[in-house]
């Protein structure tokens, strides 16, 4: 794909993420910078690239050091840690302008047959941020945080994380692989507590983590934010082989946090975590409130657009986006009635039946007045007549628009609960016998006209044997989905200024008829962009 510049984001949070644009951005360093080496050993170190023929200290003296505002901090080859090692504890705080940087020399690792947990904050994992300030990881696209014997069929079963960043501000993570923090293989295997094998812990505000690769852990990213934690960016991350791939959730009700952005993340490969009493249900992100008691947080701003979700998803499976709903003393519900929630641009595919949608969205407000909706998604069950539910959400969602989405392939295409609904421009095809599923009411795919009654709405919306797909989910030439959609031009700013480019980050026609679906052109697929910063 094209680039991406967070230029574009400060359109839609100027001032909010100009604190990670500096952050992630360091001009120059102050002179009383100091750049260090780390290394298995002290000594002159031989290889890789900045390190080579440096002198290099051990991790247990870097851990008696502090740091200072703008400097620079290598890891230089393999370190390896002893069974449930934490490694790297940074002190020290950088400062805006002159972060404190941790630098993956080429080729560099830091690894452990399982690194430490710290399920309730402190200091665990192989790099611990927790509490510090300004600080970023840079992997430099070679760098590695591994665990090498923890999972189902190796010789550890352990809680263990990647990196802990709880409390963090003005914290980045960026270019670096975390991998195997837990190999599941097994579905009779239930050893371990899934939530507790992280590749990454975050709390705090001003987080930027994009451009990683992160694979085989449990919930792979744990954003357990606090009231007023906000401007976190999860942006360009190749997520996959997890239980979970983003959890945001909070146990505090009501307050303010947000804006909370997930974009141009690839998220797939839940199958690995079935087991055979569903122990672990997976989700590509999953938003609840804990322990509140039914009392939802308050979110400024949950954005989640051109995002790819696909399969294996497994049988266990939840959704690739489930907002959690619910009341009473049991519910855990993700957001309160005026929370604006977005999502538009994504892909998901299913090749196996999900019974509670591979999006359920069931709290929040999905209405342009409060910077959300739910526009030009491609949703696509492969699984046949068995292919479950495309799109669900129910009656605690406060109000939803639902336009020129394009849903494939489920045997329920749209299921709706008594929700203040506002449907139109969607195109639908391939469903089953309970296609459309308005106010507990099922209708066939025959039945649009019936659907249209009872949801009042979709009036342009039209039903289809195929909406002809390619390979990557794209419309081809003769797609029904071509020209078909309304024009959302006038939503195109604060919370859906990306509305306006599709998911290639192609623009859409100003004037004029969109393309139904998160693709606005047919054609040969485009490579997914990564997110780059302006230098």
């Amino acid at each position: 794909m094209g680039e991406y510049s967070i230029k574009k984001l400060m359109s839609i949070f100027a001032v909010a993420l100009a604190l990670v644009i500096v952050a992630v951005v360091a001009t120059t360093r102050p002179a009383s910078a100091t750049t260090r080496y780390i290394a298995q050993s002290a000594g002159t170190f031989s290889g890789g690239t900045a390190c080579n023929g440096q002198t290099a200290m051990t991790a247990a003296t870097f851990n008696r050091i502090t740091n200072s505002p703008g400097d620079l901090d290598y890891i230089c080859g393999t370190i390896t840690g002893s069974a449930g090692a934490q490694l790297l504890t940074p002190k020290g705080n950088g400062a805006a302008g002159n972060p404190v940087t941790i630098k993956f020399d080429t080729g560099a690792i830091l690894q452990a047959p399982y690194f430490a947990p710290s399920p309730n904050g402190g200091c665990g994992g192989a790099i611990c941020l927790f509490g510090l300030s300004y600080y970023t990881i840079d992997g430099q696209n070679t760098g590695t945080i591994q665990n090498t014997a923890n999972g189902s069929s190796l010789p550890h079963q352990k809680s263990s994380e990647g990196i802990e960043g709880s409390k963090c501000t003005n914290c980045t993570v960026e270019n670096l692989m975390i991998a195997n923090i837990y190999v599941h293989s097994s579905p009779s295997d239930t050893a371990v507590d899934g939530t507790a094998v992280r590749c990454m812990s975050i709390s705090g505000s001003d987080w930027l983590i994009k451009n990683n690769t992160m694979h085989d852990a449990g919930w792979c990213l744990f954003n357990n934010y606090s009231d007023g934690d906000g401007n976190v960016v999860i942006a360009g991350n190749t997520i996959y082989n997890i239980d979970h791939g983003w959890m945001l959730a909070s146990q505090v009700s009501g307050g303010s946090s947000g804006p909370f952005l997930f974009h141009n993340n690839t998220v797939y490969g839940y199958a690995n975590w079935d087991t055979n009493n569903d122990t672990y249900h997976h989700d590509g992100i999953h938003c609840f409130t804990s322990q509140t008691k039914g009392l939802p947080a308050h979110i400024t701003l949950l954005a989640i657009y051109d995002n790819s979700f696909k399969g294996p998803i497994g049988r266990n499976v939840t959704g690739h986006i489930f907002i959690e709903g619910g009341r009473g003393s049991g519910a855990t519900p993700c957001a309160d009635t005026t929370s604006g929630i977005a999502v538009y641009n994504n892909i998901a595919v299913g090749d196996q039946a999900d019974p509670d949608g591979l999006f359920g969205l069931f709290s929040g407000n999905y209405t342009p007045a409060h910077g959300g909706g739910v526009y030009n998604n491609t949703f696509i069950s492969t699984a046949g007549t068995e292919g479950g539910v495309c799109f669900s959400a129910n009656s605690d969602v406060s109000g939803m628009t639902f336009e020129n989405n394009a849903l494939s392939g489920c045997n329920q295409l749209i299921e709706t609960d008594s929700i203040p609904f506002s449907p139109d421009y969607n195109r639908y095809a391939s469903g089953g016998n309970n296609a459309f599923v308005c106010h507990k009411n099922f209708y066939s795919a025959s039945q649009l006209s019936s659907w249209r009654s009872c949801i009042a709405g979709d009036s342009h919306s039209t039903y289809s044997s195929s909406l002809a797909f390619n390979g990557s989910y794209q419309p081809k030439s003769e797609s029904r989905l071509i020209n078909a959609g309304t024009n959302l031009t006038s939503l195109c700013t604060g919370s859906l200024s990306s509305l306006c480019s599709d998911y290639a980050g192609k623009p859409r026609p100003t004037s004029g008829a969109w393309t139904v679906g998160a693709w606005s052109t047919a054609g040969s697929a485009l490579k997914h962009r990564q997110v780059e910063s302006d230098q």
